[in-house]
């Protein structure tokens, strides 16, 4: 549970520190980011991809990269050794359950990530909100009490609650914002069409719009991974 609350901050932190520059990471390597996850790409092994990307920038005198796309190769490339040497792994191989004092604990940060999302959503008054918000009232009360909550089940059920909402607001946004809106986020993730799959790369693009979406109407992003 702790890894879905500090994934972000660990590959953000560990890019820090390999360029040595208070050099934070963009909204759109978040994104990147939350992909990697998505996929089940462990921490161990993108911080392993990350220092890749640095070690050939290093021998080939480049420059080191700037932001995570340009270590999305390296990333991909230490997953794809990483599943190819699980293939063989017994079950008792991988990591053990969690204690119930760790389990406990990572429901209350649950519970405390959802009643921050409503404290927030309530202040809203888009068309729309109403609806998530009693989803994320009834999500909150079946948590209550579970130490056993599957946070990746939780992440997905969040995400989906989230792109209901933002589908409506595609639907409220003017015609002619929301064409600006689609022309920046097509802009922005032009870079990333070449180097990442389709079906990734299409995930980047809509969780980005949902992102911006978000932001048009100052709510937050409704993931735990943050």
């Amino acid at each position: 549970m702790k890894n879905y609350f500090n994934y972000f901050t660990e590959v953000e932190e560990h890019f820090v520190r390999k360029r040595g520059k208070n050099l934070l990471v963009s909204p759109l390597d978040w994104c990147l980011i939350e992909v990697w996850k998505q996929d089940g790409v462990p921490l161990q092994i993108a911080l392993r991809g990350i220092d890749r990307s640095f070690e050939t920038a290093l021998k080939r005198h480049k420059k080191p990269p700037t932001t995570l796309f340009y270590c999305h190769p390296a990333v991909m490339e230490a997953f794809q050794e990483y599943r190819e040497a699980m293939l063989g792994a017994r079950p008792e191989e991988g990591e053990s359950p969690g204690s119930s004092e760790s389990s406990e604990q990572g429901a209350t940060e649950v519970r405390d990530h959802l009643d921050r999302l409503i404290a927030r959503l309530q202040d809203s008054e888009q068309a729309g909100v109403a609806r998530v918000l009693a989803r994320l009232s009834e999500l909150r009360a079946e948590v209550t009490g579970r130490p056993d909550i599957d946070p990746g089940e939780l992440e997905r059920e969040l995400l989906d609650i989230q792109s209901v909402l933002t589908d409506s607001f595609e639907t409220q946004v003017a015609p002619a914002r929301l064409s600006e809106i689609k022309a920046e986020v097509k802009d922005e993730t032009k870079i990333y069409k070449k180097h990442l799959s389709k079906e990734m790369y299409d995930r980047l693009r809509k969780r980005y719009l949902q992102r911006k979406l978000l932001a048009e109407y100052g709510l937050p992003e409704f993931t735990l991974l943050q």
